[in-house]
């Protein structure tokens, strides 16, 4: 639909974009102008720029630029005319006449209120006597209140339909839960029951604060272990990282990345704000260019064993080629992050991270103890890609 220019002008006046950009960039004033990583191609040295006073921003390493309409299209893939719905909605505006029901953004809105609402009543289903197993082995693995209490988690009880009758009572369709992942349908269709139940709950929300899927951990060996949220048009697992919303605030100046919802809280707790998870899949590029806005630099935090070391390889070659630097730590052998900081501390840490290799030698290293056969041409191919050869090419002429 078209807009008239006076909402148009009101929509940019409202929304600042300054304001909305530094949502997903760490930016930095150098002088009337503001300076970040750009969150659409990974860069050690940052070229995205913002000008508050003409409204607009622009890559000098990409080229891509515009208002911020532009950049809302750009960062969450959405229409032009759902970008406007999704500024309007950031500032309290009314579009006008806007068909609700052609609206893919009022749909997501919907579904975030949803995930939203069933985030709360899980985390208030912890507190009741139903949850006491969800409590103790939060407490067995050290999580303290507040972390529970800041990360939102929740337990799902062990009933078939107990989120239904919560959510729906609330006014929403059991249409609408099954869109969100928060329930299944039998075969005999029309007959749902909840996704979720009796498992501690990890709320998956997104840079904005939308809750947008959930993580869910049983208390025993019940298999399986985590069972998490379905894709859906609010949820997709490559694009998101566990605690980004959190992340995104650090003043570390780097990321470390990890596995599973537990090494994240655990380290948030012993004082690490900066870590993230991924969301059961290998990273991907969509999770590195969300990283990419708020860093150029990673530790990645790995199993020490032989799938640990090559998934710590694929994951730095992506990085490395995408212009962002990592260090690489291997746990030892036995032992986890929550094992190690919790029986030998953070210092224990610290002298893992003082001894680990960079991305690239760890690549090297892998790729000569794995298949040293294909290390040349391996590293030949890398150079191919990656964004500084000056930089790696000493490393490889050593191979020769």
């Amino acid at each position: 639909m078209p807009f008239s220019p006076a909402f148009l002008d009101e929509l940019n006046n409202r929304n600042p974009i300054e304001d909305v950009v530094g949502q997903y960039v760490a930016l930095t004033r150098r002088g009337s102008n503001l300076f970040g990583l750009c969150p659409f191609h990974g860069e050690k040295t940052p070229s995205f720029s913002v000008a508050p006073d003409k409204g607009i921003f622009y890559c000098f390493g990409c080229h891509k630029g515009g208002g911020v309409v532009n950049f809302i299209m750009e960062i969450e893939n959405l229409s032009y005319p759902d970008a406007v719905r999704f500024l309007a909605k950031r500032a309290g505006l009314e579009v006008p006449e806007d068909n609700a029901e052609r609206s893919q953004y009022k749909k997501k809105e919907r579904l975030w209120a949803l995930c939203k609402a069933a985030a709360r009543f899980f985390h208030e289903q912890l507190k009741t006597p139903q949850a006491q197993k969800a409590r103790e082995y939060a407490q067995r693995r050290g999580l303290s209140a507040g972390t529970i209490t800041r990360f939102g988690l929740g337990y799902a009880p062990n009933a078939w339909d107990s989120l239904i009758q919560a959510m729906t009572a609330r006014g929403y369709e059991k249409s609408e839960l099954l869109e969100a992942g928060l329930v299944l349908e039998k075969k005999d269709k029309g007959t749902f029951y909840d996704r979720f139940r009796n498992r501690l709950m990890f709320p998956i929300i997104d840079v904005r604060g939308n809750v947008i899927g959930f993580g869910g951990r049983v208390m025993d060996d019940s298999t399986p272990k985590y069972l998490n949220s379905p894709e859906t048009i609010i949820f997709n697992k490559r694009r998101n990282l566990f605690a980004m919303n959190v992340v995104k605030k650090s003043k570390a100046g780097f990321i470390i990345l990890t596995e599973g919802y537990m090494d994240v809280l655990t380290l948030h707790q012993f004082g690490y704000d900066n870590a993230v998870g991924v969301l059961g899949t290998a990273l991907t590029p969509d999770q590195i260019k969300r990283l990419s806005g708020f860093t150029s630099q990673l530790t990645l935090l790995f199993d020490g064993d032989r799938a640990g070391r090559k998934a710590a390889l694929r994951s730095c070659e992506m990085l490395l080629t995408r212009g962002l630097a990592c260090t690489v730590v291997l746990m030892p052998e036995g032992e986890d992050i929550d094992s190690l900081l919790r029986t030998q501390g953070v210092e224990a840490f610290e002298a893992l991270q003082a001894q680990a290799p960079d991305g690239l030698r760890f690549c090297l290293d892998v790729l000569r103890a794995l298949a040293p056969r294909e290390t040349v041409e391996w590293a030949k191919n890398f150079l191919r890609h990656v964004e500084v050869p000056e930089l790696v090419s000493p490393y490889v002429s050593r191979l020769a």
